[in-house]
């Protein structure tokens, strides 16, 4: 099973990583170019060495010094997409709140949410559907990427306590739960101010990682009923008389919905109900 936010969220991280992607295929090509000019070379600046190209007047510095320029652009490149990033599984964790909400009818109280991070309420919710749950780091993790993202967002000058004492005090036991998936990514490492390439890399690895590792879980806990009334009230917003063609109709194109977002097959018992009674004029 899974939820219908999974392939929506999917590839927005896969969109991301193209861009990632892509900035690097330039870094790769402007490396090229740049080992071609001579030492004497170095002193001039980027409007005589790229006449053709209409910035090389707004960046105006010596050649010698483009790569270090590079550098501080690549900065704040990795900062943004890692933030990116962040907010896009902040709004899946949103998102399948509200999912979970509309299909079981489970939700959390006002002072539930009250100054509760987002990746905390995600596991209120779920201990409320489940005797089980997501391992601890899943949720440690999303709480570093939260803290992460905040350092470079606000843009801190030191780490906040609580990020501190995250690094301190659980950052040994990340290391060693994702160390199949990370290359240079060290939880232990509180000098954050600078990600680097491979850094970036394992972070969006990881990302994609936590989504779908939630994703199933969350699925098998929806239930059929709550999907087939979850599905109906979606797809039939305008009240119509119904009889047992439409019935039949209807029955057909829930399950063939179900199949297609959630990965479950219905039962017409899951779904009498619901088609029965929702988008019904009476």
């Amino acid at each position: 099973m899974k939820t219908p936010l999974k392939q929506k969220y999917l590839r927005k991280l896969s969109d991301l990583n193209d861009h990632l992607c892509f900035y690097l295929f330039n870094k790769q090509e402007l490396k090229d170019k740049l080992s071609n000019f001579k030492p004497e070379h170095n002193e001039l600046f980027t409007p005589n060495l790229f006449p053709d190209n209409p910035y090389s007047k707004t960046i105006h510095v010596t050649i010698e010094k483009l790569p270090s320029f590079q550098e501080q652009n690549q900065l704040i490149n990795f900062g943004s997409y890692f933030s990116f990033s962040y907010e896009f599984f902040h709004a899946y964790m949103e998102d399948v709140m509200e999912i979970i909400s509309d299909i079981n009818t489970v939700s959390l109280t006002s002072s539930e949410k009250k100054n509760t991070p987002t990746e905390e309420q995600l596991q209120l919710l779920i201990s409320k559907l489940s005797h089980t749950a997501p391992p601890q780091e899943i949720f440690d993790t999303i709480k570093y990427y939260r803290l992460r993202r905040n350092y470079i967002t606000h843009l801190l000058e030191s780490l906040t306590s609580g990020f501190s004492n995250l690094i301190n005090d659980q950052g040994e036991n990340l290391n060693s739960f994702w160390k199949e998936a990370i290359s240079e990514l060290d939880f232990t490492n509180d000098n954050i101010s600078v990600i680097t390439e491979n850094e970036i890399v394992d972070l969006l690895k990881i990302q994609r990682i936590i989504l779908l590792t939630i994703d199933k879980f969350i699925a098998p806990l929806l239930q059929k009923e709550g999907i087939a009334k979850y599905i109906c009230t979606t797809r039939y917003i305008q009240p119509t008389r119904i009889n047992n063609d439409i019935i039949i109709e209807r029955k057909k194109t829930v399950n063939k919905l179900a199949i297609e977002s959630f990965g479950v097959e219905l039962t017409d018992t899951e779904m009498d109900n619901a088609v029965k009674t929702i988008g019904v004029k009476k």
